[in-house]
């Protein structure tokens, strides 16, 4: 059995102090993210996340989040959970596929103008993604995009994510050539891909959108949960998942980080199955 249990104790509530910087809210959600997936490894059955009055709504308080994150709507990341924070501890916008339109944009935009406690502002995509994934059909496919293009509502968010898949198509293609797309692990080697560097775009759009705000007090980064090994990071060249959040490339460093991506442990096992 495993426990996860939010501790208020009146008499001895945690210290209210919050990351003063950047950097420090960063390694908050890292070191979270690395409590979440040691839980039902060896020796980890019970862990406690200590919580104020203010974090599990006792009384009346303002919102003092230390980060805004966007992620996707799938049920099977709960970024709370995922990060070990309580409640006002993160701002959490949610919308499939993590992508970047007005009501997102809108909902951060609010928490990076109206809450000064936000050191940090997070897009977390995830593998598997369903959202992703119906891109990644649509693009192959194109006779599945003409079914859902009758779909309003989902054809937005497809269309939104669709620049990610063509990118990570290019990549992938160029790398392990043409052939290889009629191989039986390419769809999901283009899906994990697309979903790196979906997470990858949209944080920076938001650098370049809120440039002025950023410093030692303002971050915006990105990272992908693995739901495997529960750990919110990034394919590695060296090993399967390498854990934590990252600053995205700039736009002229994207191609490149791509091909990282697809050069990766991960990515390799996912394009070499049969």
């Amino acid at each position: 059995m495993i426990e996860i249990v939010y501790q208020y104790d009146p008499a001895n509530e945690p210290s209210a102090e919050q990351p003063a910087t950047a950097e420090e809210a960063i390694f908050t959600l890292q070191r979270g993210n690395r409590a979440f997936a040691d839980l039902a490894r060896e020796g980890s059955q019970r862990y406690v996340i200590p919580v104020s009055a203010a974090e599990i709504g006792i009384g009346v308080h303002a919102q003092t989040p230390i980060a805004a994150v966007l992620g996707c709507a799938d049920a099977r990341v709960p970024l709370e959970l995922v990060f070990s924070q309580p409640a006002n501890d993160m701002f959490v916008v949610r919308v499939a596929g993590n992508v970047l339109e007005g009501a997102t944009v809108g909902s951060l935009d609010f928490a990076i103008n109206n809450l000064p406690s936000i050191r940090v502002v997070a897009i977390v995509g995830h593998m598997g993604c369903g959202a992703v994934r119906a891109a990644v059909e649509a693009y192959l496919d194109p006779t599945t995009y003409l079914v859902l293009s009758a779909n309003l509502p989902l054809r937005s968010v497809v269309d939104s994510i669709m620049a990610a898949v063509r990118g990570a198509d290019m990549v992938l293609r160029t790398k392990y050539g043409h052939d290889r797309a009629e191989w039986p692990g390419y769809r999901d080697a283009l899906l994990a891909t697309a979903v790196v560097l979906n997470a990858a775009l949209g944080a920076d759009a938001l650098r370049r959108i809120y440039a002025d705000h950023l410093g030692a007090n303002l971050e915006v980064v990105f990272g992908v949960y693995d739901l495997g090994s529960r750990l919110v990071g990034l394919p590695g060249r060296d090993s399967t998942w390498r854990q934590g959040l990252a600053v995205p490339p700039a736009k002229a460093e994207m191609t490149s980080f791509v091909e990282s991506v697809v050069d990766s442990v991960y990515v390799r096992e996912l394009l070499n199955r049969t």
